[in-house]
């Protein structure tokens, strides 16, 4: 682990806000994106990202859970259908599979996965056309797809703008990206950002906002069209309630947002609160229109 002084994103300098688990929280003056103050090497992740990741406290049993992550991708896939209803998918970040194997129903899929255990898992267990590493490595290079997936992942990124660079690389113009992520702006970061469960460095390295997510799109050319939430936002209370959840999340609250991008060739545009704003409430059927 290696001290970082100028943010990943935009290279402004980073003001420190407290040290979580032995690793430097900080802020970004200049865009501010919040993160780890530290660089992480290729071997340190491997380690964090061994078969004990995947049965420990994060996970307990991962592959356990086979069946209810298969049946959640079957869900996502079919809103991509809706988008995209057939093609070439990547998943970045795919880990064990689980996603691919419910999207090979509709697309021609393919994964990337840091983790030589999941991503080994996804190709001796599943069947699937999985490279063990990271994006930037080339080992999709020259092709193109349709979709792209990074279902929570670029929160875990050592480099996000290298990876979302890298990713666009392999995108037609009009190409769409679904992205997932904590939003480091929702209520329950904003109760208590140093105790917020989603702060959990070293496998969380990045806190994006919808600002900082926008402007991580933009850099790597891509245009936010869709943005919504999951809509938790307290963990006990009136406020964790079903009927609670919904409201926020159509309010556009949430502790976890998934967005929606589309490959652009035009030059990347500066964020905007407006659009922000306007990828809220767009429908979906109007992502790639």
């Amino acid at each position: 682990m290696k001290p970082r002084s100028r943010c990943a994103l935009c290279q402004g300098g980073l003001e420190p806000l407290f040290d979580k688990d032995g690793y430097p929280i900080c802020r970004c003056g200049s865009c501010g994106l919040v993160q780890v103050g530290a660089s992480l090497s290729r071997d340190e992740l491997e380690q964090i990202y061994g078969e004990e990741y995947f049965s420990s406290e994060v996970f307990h049993d991962y592959v356990a859970e086979r069946d209810a992550r298969v049946e959640a991708g079957r869900a996502a896939a079919r809103t991509l259908t809706r988008l995209v209803p057939a093609g070439r998918l990547l998943d970045v970040g795919c880990a064990a599979g689980f996603f691919l194997e419910a999207a090979s129903a509709h697309f021609d899929v393919t994964g990337v996965e840091l983790s030589p255990f999941a991503s080994g898992y996804a190709r001796e267990t599943l069947g699937l056309r999985v490279f063990t590493g990271d994006v930037t490595e080339g080992a999709v290079d020259g092709e193109r797809f349709d979709v792209v997936t990074v279902w929570n992942t670029v929160e875990h990124m050592a480099d996000p703008l290298g990876a979302l660079v890298s990713i666009a690389r392999l995108m037609r113009p009009g190409a769409v990206l679904a992205l997932s992520t904590g939003d480091v702006a929702g209520p329950l970061a904003r109760l208590d950002l140093e105790s917020w469960n989603l702060m959990a460095p070293p496998h969380h390295l990045f806190f994006f906002s919808p600002a900082t997510i926008d402007l991580l799109l933009a850099k790597a050319g891509f245009e936010l069209r869709r943005l919504v939430y999951d809509g938790v936002v307290a963990t006990r209370g009136p406020f964790a309630s079903d009927a609670a959840r919904l409201a926020a999340a159509v309010a556009g609250l949430g502790n976890v947002m998934t967005v929606y991008a589309v490959r652009t060739s035009a030059p990347p545009r500066a964020s905007s609160v407006l659009r922000r704003v306007a990828a809220r409430y767009r429908p979906l059927r109007f992502v790639n229109a």
